[in-house]
């Protein structure tokens, strides 16, 4: 799956990210400027929050159910 921005204007945008992520099984990463971190994780999401051009990893061949729940979130 190719790399998708997406962007937090909130820190509430940022908890309610990781409460989405953690409901499914997928392994997901957000990456910025080089680093790659637990996107399940509130501590490494929150430490990009002001980052540039962040991007969602999803390994997962199908993911359209999560997509469609971080639509919000997605910089289309």
């Amino acid at each position: 799956m190719p790399n998708i921005p997406v962007k937090f204007h909130k820190p509430e945008d940022i908890i309610r990210f990781v409460n989405i992520v953690n409901h499914f099984d997928y392994h997901v990463n957000l990456a910025s400027e080089g680093s790659v971190l637990d996107a399940k994780s509130i501590i490494s999401a929150f430490s990009l929050s002001n980052a540039e051009n962040v991007e969602l990893q999803v390994h997962a061949v199908d993911c359209s159910d999560l997509l469609e729940e971080l639509s919000e979130y997605i910089c289309y």
